[in-house]
């Protein structure tokens, strides 16, 4: 009777070894199933952004204050319309004239006249003249300037006027801050 005895540990390791192999297949199985999760090392990333942080913070600049750029339009003079904001640029004409047109008898106080040709009051004294014009300076005493300092001004002596005389006009358009004063022959 001991005959049956192996036939039972070869039964026996059968299955064992089928069972082996069913734990393995469920194994693998079970390995498929589960979800792949990739895994990212953010640490790389992370130096990246901050150093773009500190260079755009070092590139860029910061201003306290507005700028006024300059805008450049079309040129609508060329289709011929007038700027209804330029002021023209007639020149201050301004006419001198001795009374006494003897040099020994002309002196610098008599016979000294000034003129503006326009709408403008007359100067009396190469001082008031100088008054009226830095008046209509842009940026004179007045506030009322409608010339800037590179304006026109134009001296029209009269024939037989002592030079003295027109002399002490040019004084006075320079002492008003102007810097674009001519002498035209009367």
């Amino acid at each position: 009777m001991m005959m049956p005895a192996p036939r039972q540990d070869a039964d026996h390791q059968q299955g064992d070894a089928a069972a082996r192999r069913a734990q393995r297949r469920s194994d693998r199985k079970a390995q498929l199933r589960l979800p792949f999760r990739p895994s990212l090392n953010l640490t790389s990333m992370i130096d990246v952004v901050f150093l773009l942080l500190v260079y755009f913070m070092v590139a860029t600049e910061f201003k306290r204050s507005e700028i006024i750029e300059r805008l450049d339009l079309p040129n609508r003079l060329s289709t011929g319309v007038s700027d209804p904001f330029e002021v023209p640029e007639h020149p201050v004409v301004i006419t001198v004239r001795s009374s006494v047109t003897d040099a020994g008898q002309a002196s610098v106080g008599l016979g000294f006249q000034i003129g503006l040709e326009g709408p403008f009051p007359q100067p009396e004294t190469p001082e008031a003249l100088t008054d009226f014009l830095a008046s209509r300076r842009l940026g004179g005493p007045g506030r009322r300037g409608l010339w800037p300092e590179d304006h026109p001004i134009v001296l029209k002596p009269e024939v037989g006027t002592d030079w003295e005389h027109v002399v002490r006009t040019f004084d006075a358009a320079a002492r008003a801050g102007y810097n674009n004063v001519t002498l035209t022959s009367g």
